[in-house]
């Protein structure tokens, strides 16, 4: 189990991630960008009030909005992570909507 902690607007809020349960299940891990996982749920909570309002998922000028909001709160990150992470935020979004777990 990892801690991530993570700062934004002030409010430190921690998540905990289960990095080893691809291991367990007797798989690997595939994925090379770790550290966008380490922030997901974070950029999720940053993202969410924007995603609720609609404004994002009904253009791409407002996708471009959302990655200038991620990028404003993890300046450390780079564009290309900035651009997968809304492409991943935004299908959770939807997957999430659907099913009515926000």
């Amino acid at each position: 189990m990892t801690f991530v902690a993570h700062t934004y607007k002030g409010d430190t809020v921690t998540s905990s991630i289960d990095t080893s349960s691809a291991v367990r299940a007797g798989g690997t891990e595939r994925r090379t960008r770790q550290h966008l996982r380490d922030v997901f749920e974070n950029a999720y909570r940053v993202a969410y009030p924007l995603l609720d309002s609609g404004q994002v998922l009904s253009g791409a000028g407002s996708a471009h909005f959302l990655r200038i909001v991620l990028h404003d709160a993890f300046p450390e990150l780079q564009l290309q992570d900035i651009a997968i992470l809304s492409v991943a935020i935004e299908r959770v979004f939807r997957e999430r909507s659907k099913s009515g777990n926000q």
